[in-house]
């Protein structure tokens, strides 16, 4: 190259083989595992999902001679397609967690990947935590060399853009390849990167997920074979960020990458409710709401919720009509709060979601953006909802959610995790025994070599 651009294309290599993760403190591995926990337990809710059917049934997608574990039905399948399928569940709920350094959700790329292809290479429990804290060491850098809003205004999914880069850097590290085979790897994945979100609130948009997840195994397993790309694929002109990001910004890429553990510097977000992030605030604000004023929905004329500038982003269904619109519709999840009282699994059914009751109550709900929020401090840091509520005899009634719990600033206590995990594996009517499966995730770093979690 002429131009004196950094290499972050062998930067981020480099990173992936040499990186020393055996000294990651105690609270960084505690969160590494609670991901885990949260993403095997969501994969595991999405059994029943037609999404995951349909991929389970569709030759060249479906299941059959491999190592690796299905999640949701506890199949095997070759390492790709175990990624696939999972990854397509972990996201299929929306129920997944989140950072803001990305714009979207880390584990349900990572995890499947990892865990496919280390069950298929024979790892051991520590190494496949270790690859997961270099996944998000790189997916948080990659961020850096992104206008994210922009980004994500265009129409891309960066969960997938980003994740599958990602994904094939903790791959790599995993089967042990070398920094020229990671160059690969990367430059591999870059050429596969996509997700557009249009397709928010269909079945395609966890299938991003999964392919993600997919790619990444297959990029980092054919450059481990000796399949090559360009060396310097992500910073050049016609490559990676170029095409996606802004490559004004390649030096911040490289210098995150000399601060240690960025799951513990920029932690991690875990869904409470099992809708798009940008609705948690919301749920909370409508929730806490309803149990103060013990409101009836009968009371209810309008309501109206405020969010942020480009809180309304993602949240693109304003008449939904579909469980998977539902999640994408800051009026449904305030419209199903007042009148359940509670938001789960079984809120985000087509039945919930269309019922008469939901529908004449979304059409009285208005979703709108601004920088000062109508109730309380006019400062917010990331995000906020304000949920008002005009009625019948009480004047407007109103409430306001900055930090929704299951925030890293507001973490789920193990407890909730666990009762999460729980009704999730409950929610799949598998049958399988959802304690023994947390004590397998919880020491999953005791583990060698790594054999899959479930089996029927």
């Amino acid at each position: 190259m002429t131009e004196n651009v950094p290499e972050v294309t062998h930067g981020i290599a480099e990173y992936a083989v040499k990186a020393d993760v055996s000294a990651a403190p105690p609270d960084v591995l505690d969160l590494a595992r609670r991901t885990l926990v949260d993403t095997v337990g969501i994969s595991i809710a999405a059994r029943g999902e037609e999404a995951v059917q349909i991929l389970q049934r569709t030759p060249g997608t479906a299941p059959g001679a491999g190592t690796s574990t299905v999640l949701p039905t506890g199949a095997r399948a070759d390492a790709p397609t175990a990624a696939l399928i999972n990854g397509t569940a972990a996201h299929a709920l929306d129920y997944d967690d989140v950072t803001e350094q990305i714009y979207g959700h880390p584990s349900v790329v990572l995890w499947p990947a990892i865990l496919a292809a280390g069950e298929q290479a024979g790892a051991g429990g520590r190494d496949l935590l270790d690859a997961y804290l270099i996944g998000f060491d790189v997916v948080t850098a990659l961020a850096e060399g992104f206008a994210l809003r922009e980004h994500y205004g265009r129409g891309w999914h960066s969960t997938a853009t980003l994740g599958v880069v990602a994904g094939a850097a903790a791959v790599s590290r995993l089967l042990g390849s070398d920094v020229e085979q990671t160059r690969s790897a990367l430059g591999l994945a870059a050429t596969m990167a996509g997700g557009s979100r249009q397709n928010f609130g269909t079945m395609t948009k966890p299938l991003h997920a999964g392919l993600a997840a997919r790619d990444a195994v297959l990029a980092a397993s054919l450059a481990a074979g000796g399949f090559t790309a360009d060396p310097q694929q992500l910073e050049s002109p016609l490559g990676y960020f170029n095409l996606y990001g802004d490559r004004t910004r390649l030096g911040g890429v490289l210098a995150a990458l000399e601060q240690p553990w960025a799951l513990q510097r920029h932690g991690i977000n875990v869904k409470k409710y099992p809708a798009c992030y940008n609705t948690q605030r919301t749920a909370d604000a409508t929730l806490r709401l309803v149990e103060r004023e013990q409101l009836d929905p009968a009371e209810v004329r309008r309501i109206r919720v405020t969010l942020e500038p480009g809180g309304m982003d993602p949240l693109i269904h304003h008449r939904p009509a579909s469980g998977l619109q539902g999640k994408f519709s800051g009026e449904y999840v305030a419209a199903a709060a007042v009148l359940d009282r509670s938001l789960g699994l079984r809120t985000f059914t087509d039945e919930s979601v269309t019922r008469p009751e939901a529908r004449d109550l979304v059409e009285r709900a208005e979703l709108t953006e601004s920088a000062t929020p109508p109730v309380g401090a006019p400062e917010w840091e990331y995000s906020y909802a304000v949920v008002e509520v005009e009625t019948v005899g009480r004047g407007t009634l109103s409430e306001r959610a900055d930090v929704p719990r299951g925030d890293h600033r507001a973490p789920l206590t193990r407890d909730e995790l666990e009762a999460k995990f729980r009704d999730a594996v409950d929610f799949s009517s598998t049958g399988w025994d959802a304690d023994e499966l947390l004590t397998r995730l919880w020491n999953i770093d005791t583990t060698s070599p790594f054999g899959g979690l479930v089996s029927v």
